[in-house]
């Protein structure tokens, strides 16, 4: 599952401030109970307007790369200043703007498929109750479609925060893809603190993808005890078998949702030049113990990993699962279900 939960989360809108020129003309109307001012907030800018017989004209700054909140009491509509003129109904929650193209629209339409999206998506999910198996084939289903949602919205966005948005809620597993789609923004949206450090995780993920060598690393499963219990990566990957390397936790649904397969590839395919290995990462050391002979692992383990292959490889959720070449060259990552198992047959040539 992935660490930040993402996917199953509604789009989450980043609020950074950063204004552009112009200005957006903010009109609206109270039915009843009408407050005697509201407060308009745009990047780190608030400003208060009076109401005057119900209604107020506020003219604020641009400013694509943050959401906006008009504050009443307990009113609260959010709007992108887009430099358009927007109309606020208080009592429905809503901001309309005059231009059906601008970024407000945008916003409006990005927020109403995903809402969409995940009412359906929730609905599913709740049909399967504890079956984690169907879960998991549900969700490898629809996240295709859910992605090229998100890479549309990136690529019609490239100056202003949907696309933050977008970034934010994509899961693309093909680092150099993802470094394109960051490169592709505008240099405002690039000099970001936040897109920055999107685009140095997913370097790491191109640095790391199918076709490259393993990076090595070394874990102390038991910082009381180093001198007997440090293991390196390369102790396993690279010495001349297939080896297949599965980074989980114990607390991981998923991760334990996916055993029984991998225990099924491990009693099909171990021999002279096939084996298996399992990285615990995020996971507290006596839990794994307890874990493992529980869910049928059998196959090498090296425990208490941590953060360090996550940090090295990329991975932002678990399980991840990669195949590793007789001499260390990643042959697929980020493998699940039923592709896990066609992916060995295919490189044993069986």
């Amino acid at each position: 599952m992935k660490k930040t939960m993402m996917f199953l989360a509604a789009a989450t809108m980043l609020a950074v401030a950063c204004t552009n020129n112009g200005t957006t003309k903010v009109t609206g109307q109270f039915k009843e109970d009408a407050p005697e001012s509201v407060k308009i907030k745009v990047g780190d800018n608030e400003k208060t307007f009076e109401v005057e017989n119900g209604r107020f004209t506020a003219e604020v700054p641009v400013d694509l790369m943050g959401v906006s909140v008009l504050q009443a009491g307990t009113t609260r509509v959010t709007f992108i200043s887009d430099g358009s003129k927007i109309t606020v109904n208080p009592e429905e929650g809503t901001a309309v703007s005059s231009n059906k193209k601008g970024v407000q629209s945008r916003y409006l339409a990005y927020n109403q498929w995903m809402k969409d999206f995940m009412t359906d998506y929730r609905a599913k999910v709740s049909e399967f109750g504890d079956d984690e198996a169907a879960v998991i084939a549900y969700h490898d289903e629809v996240v295709g479609q859910f992605n090229d949602f998100q890479k549309k919205t990136i690529l019609e966005n490239k100056d202003n925060m949907l696309a933050l948005a977008a970034l934010q809620q994509i899961e693309l597993e093909d680092g150099k893809q993802m470094v394109d789609l960051i490169n592709s923004l505008s240099d405002e949206l690039k000099a970001l603190p936040t897109v920055a450090k999107m685009k140095a995780i997913y370097e790491v993920k191109a640095n790391t993808g199918e076709g490259t060598k393993f990076v090595d690393f070394t874990v102390v499963q038991d910082p009381d005890d180093p001198e007997n219990s440090t293991v390196k990566f390369s102790d396993y990957i690279g010495k001349g078998k297939y080896m297949l390397v599965d980074f989980w936790a114990s607390w991981c649904g998923p991760c334990k949702a996916e055993m029984p397969n991998l225990v099924n590839i491990y009693n099909t395919y171990h021999g002279d030049n096939f084996d298996m290995l399992s990285v615990a990462v995020w996971d507290k050391v006596a839990d794994t113990k307890e874990a493992a002979p529980e869910l049928g692992i059998v196959w090498n383990q090296i425990i208490n990993a941590q953060e360090i292959p996550t940090d090295l490889y990329g991975i932002e959720g678990i399980p991840h699962i990669i195949l590793f070449g007789p001499d260390g060259t990643i042959l697929r990552r980020g493998i699940r279900g039923e592709e896990i198992g066609k992916a060995v047959k295919e490189a044993l040539g069986r």
